[in-house]
């Protein structure tokens, strides 16, 4: 454990170095500085040509890189080009808001979570299930924003229950924004409490705890759920480090004071040492936090605390507790079964040994020989074919069925030859089909791709045209989404900006999924030192806040549809990479690989023809469920000011500019944030009836 917990330690210092490496790079390559923020009308070139020199914008990239790792080596963050104050003051001045407000969201989250978890899994096809489902999925579609948004409208602007914004009312000023932020990890948690207490129920152990008599609530909270543990932690921790890294957009809709609006307005400002100090203090709560996961799993997890003692000590413990067990506890019998009543193979299964001699023997045995005999039994049932069949049952059946049919025996639970003849893509489209989730998400798509299809045949000028008159006009007949303040419809830019959303969901996700699916195929494939330098650099990317990246990223590009396609792409690669990777590890040494090698191809032809066909099931799960979350990271850059600009009709920009008037028209921004809702939801439902359709065992 110790030795683990050093090697991830010093895992920061390649991680550090990497990361602000990339922020700082990015950063140079912003056009322009922040000396161009400091000029006034008043200054003079002179005064300019100091303030250069001052920040050393007048030396190479690379000596101002040095300059500042040498300071962070001895422990200094610098200080902010702008304002000219300590980085680390200024950040562990925000830190503890920010912990504040995730750890409250985290607590929320659990406690609400895992009971609503472990109720859907025990009322599985239920009312309650479907609740809790639906619940989830809702959260998981709702961006946090247009969420923030909706509850200070509420209880804020409509009851005045609770202040809109701030930290200056206590305990009240942190309901709201608390709430919001663990509505996704509620979501995300219950979900998985959920899938895995299902897998867990109906195991072996817990029908014999049952047996033995002990009581349903110590079962499922002794038994069931320790044996589930690891991917709930996983789920929360998972939220948490988003949380802490990706608050920003919580914040700004709440203007609480973290370290997630710090890093926004240094991005904004163009303000590097600031900037690279909150990335990378980011980066390392980010790290420390995911180690903090994995330590907490030896906890919660026998299973897991057993691989950290040593073979000697393990082994050690192993016969002492088996000694005291032997000591304490007599071994219970039963009756040996007779040779003559057991069938041959079942014995020679079992082996003879002691126990035989002694006339006992134990339950694995006995349950062991059992099972053999119970399936002998059935087998025995089966008519395998037609030889077998009586005559005189022969003939009846062709007197029944006529002289042309033949007489066919199916075997019981084999399945019927019509679904033996569809195609792999029939039986993915019949299982879909059947699921009405898919279904009903399926056709929330095809009303959004009408959507789509109508706005290509709209323009700017058609859209961006208002009627002075109808400024502010409500949701009426005329205008079914109201009008903004400048007389134009809701409707046609809500529908116009159908292009944007979809054009960055599937351009993201194709960017991701190639970068993705390239880089993880030649790591799974090849291994070794190609394996381990690709995944160090998915490892570091992974550990920068992709909200953070994208907002540097957006930065540093022009703000356009292209650039924030390109931007949330590349967020999304090191999912696509771990993914793609696991996958070809478990197909790279089956037999049709070495025959390929055996008959002279190529590794690049291997990979991509034979290798990676066979292993694209959770890289296509993996598509669908990403491009539901582009969409929202898209809409959040936008609505942070780092996506595509107004006048573009896009979700997020138009939920930003309707932000402003919340109280006076609030369907400025409850209409866009629906239809982002709307088309996230339909992607989750579609993505998880393809799961199912592409693997049985996820059936609910």
């Amino acid at each position: 454990m110790v030795r683990y917990i050093i090697k991830r330690v010093l895992w920061l210092i390649p991680v550090i170095i990497c990361v602000s490496l990339i922020i700082f790079t990015l950063l140079e390559l912003t056009p322009g500085t922040v000396v161009d923020s400091m000029m006034s009308e008043g200054m003079t070139q002179e005064d300019r040509a100091a303030l250069i020199a001052k920040y050393n914008l007048d030396k190479p990239m690379l000596y101002r890189y040095g300059l500042y790792m040498f300071r962070l080596i001895q422990g200094d963050l610098g200080v902010a080009d702008r304002t000219g104050l300590n980085v680390w003051n200024l950040f562990i001045t925000r830190l503890p808001n920010t912990l504040l407000l995730s750890f409250t969201a985290l607590i929320i989250g659990a406690a609400i979570s895992i009971p609503i978890g472990v109720i859907a899994a025990r009322k599985a096809g239920t009312l309650t299930d479907s609740a809790v489902t639906g619940f989830s999925l809702l959260g998981m579609s709702m961006p946090l924003f247009w969420l923030g948004l909706l509850l200070m409208l509420l209880f804020s602007y409509v009851l005045g229950w609770l202040p809109s914004g701030g930290n200056n009312n206590g305990i009240r000023s942190l309901i709201l924004p608390a709430i919001c932020a663990s509505v996704g990890m509620i979501a995300q948690t219950s979900r998985q409490a959920r899938s895995n207490m299902l897998d867990v129920l109906h195991a072996d152990y817990l029908r014999t705890a049952r047996a033995k008599g002990v009581p349903e609530k110590l079962v499922i909270r002794k038994h069931a759920l320790s044996n589930a543990w690891i991917p709930i932690l996983t789920a929360l921790g998972t939220s948490l480090t988003t949380q802490l890294a990706g608050s920003v957009v919580v914040e700004s809709v709440f203007a609480w004071p973290g370290i997630g609006s710090l890093a926004a307005s240094a991005v904004t400002a163009r303000d590097v040492t600031l900037t690279c100090g909150v990335v990378i203090m980011t980066t390392i709560l980010y790290v420390l936090t995911q180690l903090i996961v994995d330590i907490l799993y030896a906890f919660v997890d026998p299973r897991i605390k057993s691989q950290y003692v040593g073979a000697g000590r393990r082994k050690r413990l192993t016969s002492t507790r088996a000694l005291s067990r032997a000591a304490d506890k007599p071994i219970e019998q039963v009756p040996v079964v007779a040779a003559e009543t057991a069938p041959e193979p079942a014995l020679a299964a079992l082996g003879a040994g002691p126990e035989e001699e002694s006339g006992v023997i134990d339950y694995a045995s006995a349950a062991a020989e059992t099972e053999y005999r119970n399936v002998f039994q059935a087998v025995e049932n089966v008519v395998p074919d037609e030889q077998t069949v009586p005559e005189e049952e022969k003939r009846d059946a062709a007197v029944a069925s006529g002289p042309k049919k033949p007489y066919v025996v199916e075997p019981t639970g084999l399945v019927s030859r019509k679904y033996r003849k569809r195609s792999q893509m029939g039986e993915i489209v019949h299982h879909i089909s059947k699921n009405k989730s898919a279904v009903i998400g399926f056709f929330i798509l095809c009303a959004i791709f009408l959507a789509f299809i109508i706005s290509l045949f709209m323009d700017m000028q058609t859209i961006n045209k208002g009627i002075v008159a109808d400024r502010f006009s409500a949701p009426s007949w005329q205008y079914p989404f109201g009008t903004d303040g400048m007389g134009r419809s809701v409707l046609l830019r809500v529908i116009y900006g159908t292009r944007y959303s979809l054009a960055i969901g599937f351009g993201a996700v194709l960017i991701s999924t190639v970068l993705g699916v390239t880089l993880g195929s030649v790591s799974g494939y090849y291994g070794g030192r190609v394996d381990d330098v690709i995944m160090r650099i998915s490892d570091i990317l992974a550990s920068i806040p992709g909200l953070l990246l994208g907002m540097v990223i957006m930065t540093m590009l022009e703000q356009n549809l292209q650039n924030l396609i390109l931007a949330v792409g590349l967020t999304g690669a090191p999912v696509f990479i771990r993914m793609t990777r696991a996958s070809i590890l478990t197909v790279r040494n089956n037999e049709f690989v070495e025959a390929a090698h055996a008959i002279g191809l190529r590794n690049p032809r291997i990979i991509f023809t034979h290798v990676l066909p066979n292993g694209l099931s959770p890289v296509i799960i993996t598509v669908t469920a990403s491009l539901g979350i582009t969409i929202v990271v898209a809409a959040s850059l936008s609505f942070l000011g780092f996506g595509v600009p107004v006048p573009h009709p896009e979700w997020g920009t138009m939920v930003a500019g309707g932000r402003e008037y919340a109280r006076s028209a609030p369907w400025l921004m409850s209409f866009p944030g629906a239809f982002i809702m709307l088309t996230v939801l339909a992607f989750n439902l579609l993505g998880d009836g393809l799961r199912d359709a592409l693997d049985p065992k996820l059936k609910r």
